[in-house]
């Protein structure tokens, strides 16, 4: 095995870790309930979200990230 497909390996490695947390990042920020000033739940009177549908939320997002985990797999 020569340098250069060794050297590949190793940065394909790190820019799969790479990307594997900022995808898992981004849809943890993206199912969080923060309640920024563009979201609708404040457009609509600032009705807040009940625990039920922030678990709902959460569980969305769980299997989101499995989703995208199984599609870079193949």
């Amino acid at each position: 095995m020569n340098i250069e497909r060794m050297l590949n390996m190793v940065i394909r490695m790190v820019m799969r870790r790479l990307l594997n947390k900022g995808i898992g990042a981004g849809i943890n920020a993206m199912s969080k309930n923060k309640g920024n000033s563009n979201s609708y739940d404040q457009k609509a009177g600032g009705a807040s979200v009940d625990p039920q549908s922030a678990a709902a939320a959460k569980d969305v997002a769980k299997r989101a990230r499995q989703a995208a985990r199984l599609g870079r797999r193949l």
